[in-house]
């Protein structure tokens, strides 16, 4: 009798709770490199390898099963097949409009990695409330007030809003661009946001981050 074969769609949300999203994406940047290097095919030892970050050749079996991929024994993983189903898991089959909210030095330097580094993501609305930058451009889009967020951003078609506005304005902010559609958020501001259950926020706090490496370094 044949063994039914695992299904090949999306994992279930009681799989995907057992995986660590971030290994994920980070399988996917190291196949994706492995591509343009002319590989094919790629054993877990080899994915680990180029994941780095302590991750075992074991715990890259275990995360892969979960989606039901599976690699020849002794042969490994179809690397073509393997970036597609990663992708189709992590949504980087389709491209991302992302709106920014605080055009300074951070917000600045978050775009242009995004512009040349990530094809999936691109930069479609920014927000300031600096009078020398308001109105000028951005590598083809218009840096519009703070204040006409209501107005601009519906018309977008934003999916992903990045916060980079001071502490003080980050609730505020927020606030708006859910109010306009967005239903996820990367915060860099250094506080907490209160927003509906329905909205994803990540949290990033660079100050936090280095105050780790220098509780190290003591």
């Amino acid at each position: 009798m044949k063994r039914r074969q695992r299904r090949r769609g999306r994992p279930s949300a009681g799989e995907l709770q057992k995986i660590s999203l971030p290994r994920l994406f980070l399988y996917h940047r190291g196949l994706e490199d492995a591509l343009r290097d002319g590989a094919s095919v790629l054993t877990s030892y080899a994915i680990a390898q180029r994941v780095g970050r302590g991750v075992s050749p074991t715990q890259v079996r275990k995360d892969l099963s979960y989606l039901g991929t599976f690699g020849r024994r002794g042969r490994g993983y179809d690397v073509v097949f393997l970036v597609k189903k990663l992708s189709f898991v992590l949504g980087l089959d389709r491209d991302w409009r992302i709106a920014i909210a605080g055009f300074g030095y951070l917000g600045h330097a978050l775009a242009t990695f995004l512009e040349y580094r990530e094809e999936k993501f691109h930069i479609a609305g920014i927000f300031d409330v600096d009078p020398e930058l308001v109105g000028t451009q951005w590598h083809g889009v218009r840096i519009s007030h703070v204040d006409d967020m209501q107005k601009i951003l519906p018309v977008l078609a934003c999916g992903i809003g990045i916060v980079t506005v001071p502490a003080p304005a980050a609730q505020n902010v927020a606030e708006g661009m859910v109010r306009c559609g967005i239903s996820a958020l990367l915060n860099f501001a250094p506080t907490s946001l209160s927003l509906p259950r329905t909205v994803a926020v990540r949290t990033i706090d660079l100050a936090s981050e280095l105050s780790i490496l220098t509780h190290h370094l003591s």
